[in-house]
């Protein structure tokens, strides 16, 4: 795998960082205070604490915990046909419609469960995992598994439950999903709520926090599991967990049973589904979409949401001006679990309003969102190394196709590259550098590779042409190609100036 250096992640960090783990919900009646064994309260511990917490040795097996969902009276669930697959769904409540998207992508709807029976008081409550997750249909090929097909999935299932509007509810990764839905059909919505979400634009740029508070040792325990082979997915979650990972989202610290239950029921991706939602999210930008957008939008944010720098909430709601932002003081990435009265009476009252003060709205004219095009999203499910004629053959597609879209040309090169195909190769790095716009850093490390290429092709006057052109960007940072030991950074082009590249 190729790694982006600081730079080049940096714009998409408010995209990319939510996806590396489901936050942690937390599960108690009242998610402000525990019981010692006695029955008495106590304060639960947060992460602001700084307790390092390291487990001697590392557990096999995830506690043996039931899912939340068979201990809630009158929770309703079964799969729900839409069309070409069928989502598991569960309802509760009446009232307001209100559908509730979780994150990842990869988690599932059990993230939401206890908190949100609150909501069945005002509301008819819907959860569903959306496709490839938990126990709704997955697809074989991976290829039904874009952010497009997500949102008509959403708007199939309220035709199939009959629902004309609703309110939106999207949760990190899902806020984003939601965001796209509430683009491509807002006359379906009543109300957008987004809580802790993922802002998929690519103007608010915003760091992490997610490593501040986890200590050296509970890192080098972290790093010492996710080192050991052969252990399933969820295994590695609890035990990660368990050595302080809790504290990159959770405000409080979990239970035993609540990690058991993260683990085993709300971290059930299919195989092949973040490998193709991921990149495809990556290349949407929802900048500026929503400057006079219509529908009442609920913001909510967390003080302690270590997912992303304190300046989020602020640069999010500049994307949603004509939003409500409200920031929750004691609240990690999961508010409506750590603070539930004022999250619950909140959603009341903004819910009944939007169905109370809803008005007709028009679908709008004109293409809101730039869906990935279908060949990108080949690029994207080709292996860096190994592919081979399939790789050229994509090639042709892009070429036939004008692609503008750098980061495809750049993977198009490297695997042309790969398969010794240099030609094409090279052709491809020119595109990537053309279509970098005003992104440095890509049209840094398109030169680079052009002059990997030249010089393999005997071209050196050429190859050091490209290799003095990218000197003169002065880009700082580096991108690591470990699958050649490359490390692409100024260091590697003065010495690409001195000495001719060779393939080893």
């Amino acid at each position: 795998m190729l790694h982006l250096g600081v730079p080049a992640l940096r714009s998409a960090a408010a995209i990319l960082l939510p996806l590396v783990w489901s936050a942690v919900a937390l599960m108690g009646a009242d998610a402000e205070r525990g019981k010692d064994q006695d029955g008495s309260a106590t304060q639960r511990e947060t992460v602001l604490d700084r307790k390092a917490h390291i487990e001697a040795g590392i557990t096999k097996e995830v506690p043996e915990v039931p899912p939340l969902c068979d201990g809630i009276v009158g929770l309703a669930g079964k799969p729900v046909d839409i069309g070409d697959g069928k989502l598991y769904c569960e309802e509760e409540g009446q009232g307001v419609q209100l559908v509730l998207l979780n994150g990842g992508p990869g988690c599932t709807h059990h993230i939401f469960h206890p908190a949100f029976s609150r909501a069945k008081e005002f509301a008819r409550v819907i959860y569903y995992d959306q496709r490839g997750t938990g126990r709704s249909d997955a697809d074989g090929s991976g290829e039904k598994y874009t952010v497009k097909q997500a949102v008509d999935d959403l708007d199939n299932l309220r035709k199939a439950l009959h629902v004309d509007r609703w309110v939106v509810l999207g949760h990190s990764y899902g806020g984003f999903l939601a965001q796209c839905y509430a683009l491509e059909y807002p006359e379906r919505l009543l109300g957008l709520v987004l809580v802790a979400a993922s802002t998929g634009a690519r103007d608010v740029e915003t760091g992490t926090r997610q490593y501040e508070y986890i200590s050296k040792e509970e890192m080098a325990k972290i790093r010492s599991i996710f080192a050991t082979k052969d252990l399933p997915p969820d295994v590695l979650v609890y035990n990660a967990h368990l050595n302080g990972d809790w504290k990159r989202q959770a405000y409080y610290r979990p239970t035993l049973d609540e990690l058991a239950r993260m683990a085993r029921y709300e971290w059930k991706p299919a195989p092949g589904f973040r490998e193709a939602i991921g990149p495809d999210m990556s290349r949407i930008d929802l900048t500026g979409k929503f400057s006079d957008f219509e529908v009442p939008t609920l913001m909510i944010e967390a003080k302690w949401d270590l997912t992303w720098a304190a300046d989020k909430p602020e640069k999010f709601h500049k994307n949603h001006p004509n939003a409500r932002l409200v920031v929750f003081e004691q609240s990690g990435h999961s508010p409506f679990a750590d603070e539930s009265e004022k999250f619950f009476t909140l959603l009341r009252e903004f819910a009944i309003g939007a169905q109370e003060g809803a008005k007709a709205l028009r679908k709008r004219s004109g293409n809101r969102i730039a869906w990935p095009s279908p060949v990108v999203r080949k690029v994207d499910r080709l292996p860096w190394t190994g592919a081979g004629k399939q790789a050229v053959e994509v090639y042709v597609e892009a070429t036939k196709a004008e692609l503008a879209d750098s980061r495809a040309w750049h993977k198009l090169g490297v695997t042309l590259y790969d398969g010794k195909n240099y030609d094409e190769a090279l052709e491809a790095l020119r595109r990537a550098e053309k279509s970098s716009g005003s992104d440095v850093f890509r049209s840094f490390v398109a030169l680079v590779w052009q002059g990997h290429i030249l010089d393999l092709l005997g071209r050196r006057e050429e190859a050091l042409d490209r290799y003095k052109t990218a000197s003169n960007l002065r880009m700082q940072g580096a991108m690591r190609c470990d699958q050649y030991g490359i490390v692409i950074d100024q260091n590697w082009v003065k010495e690409r100036i001195e000495k001719p590249f060779q393939r080893k």
